[in-house]
């Protein structure tokens, strides 16, 4: 594993830099999230395997587990594959993506991975984005996958969409140019709150996984950690966790 790594876009430095794999976070930490997993690996084979696959939108509520995800099923195809590249790219540089594959002569297959993106009022590089999905003369020569992550549905805020409804002279056409980005995603997977019970089943997955004893007193203080954070999500259950281990000094092996 030490010699797998994924790479990650460097503005500053006009180039990538490798950025092992070795502490990205195992598939099997992830809990709860098998329809999830399901689709966007039945989906990453498939562009491994030069079948037809899709562009994946990854959207939902934060703290999820969405940006976990798509790095512990990339991590996994890394340790496996050996003919795919995969491209971290900022979602600030999105920018560069024409001058990467211009500059860059790629020889394998290539996943990019976009975590948290998301477009502000007269931002106006998602048409740019959009035509780099469509496929453009920079890229018509590489075989590459997109996998982005964003807390929005459409990549924008709603009130974006609705201030082009209230303002725009054609506002069925302003609306629809911001919501086609979407649009050229094929696969769609959400990720939704989730209830008291199924947070308590994360957690406790946690402590089974490293061979903790979880019992009531646990339980409650559980609950009492998302009650003064306002939050009940997966990265809560994870953030619990580690508190725990904090608290009783308990080393986990990674």
């Amino acid at each position: 594993m030490k010699n797998k790594h994924i790479l990650c876009w460097n503005h500053h430095k006009n180039d990538f830099e490798k950025i092992s794999i070795a502490n990205v976070m195992d598939i099997t930490s992830l809990y709860g999230l098998n329809e999830q997993i399901k689709k966007i690996q039945k989906n990453t084979d498939a562009f491994v395997s030069g079948l037809p696959f899709n562009h994946g939108l990854i959207w939902g509520v934060r703290g999820s587990g969405k940006s976990s995800l798509i790095r512990a099923i990339l991590k996994n195809l890394l340790l496996k594959n050996s003919n795919c590249d995969v491209l971290e790219i900022n979602s600030e540089d999105i920018e560069d993506l024409p001058s990467i594959f211009l500059n860059h002569k790629f020889k394998k297959k290539i996943i990019i991975f976009i975590d948290d993106l998301s477009f502000e009022q007269n931002d106006r590089r998602y048409i740019q984005f959009k035509s780099f999905l469509e496929g453009s003369f920079y890229t018509s020569e590489f075989k590459f996958l997109t996998y982005v992550t964003s807390n929005r549905r459409h990549l924008m805020k709603r009130d974006m969409l609705d201030n082009e409804r209230s303002s725009a002279i054609s506002q069925d056409e302003g609306v629809e140019e911001k919501v086609s980005l979407s649009d050229r995603f094929g696969l769609w997977v959400s990720f939704h709150n989730i209830n008291q019970d199924e947070y308590i089943a994360i957690v406790k997955h946690y402590f089974s996984l490293n061979g903790i004893t979880f019992n009531e007193d646990i339980k409650r203080e559980s609950l009492k950690w998302i009650f003064s954070r306002g939050n009940r999500t997966g990265r809560s259950a994870n953030q619990f966790f580690k508190n725990f281990c904090l608290e009783n000094n308990i080393i986990l092996d990674k």
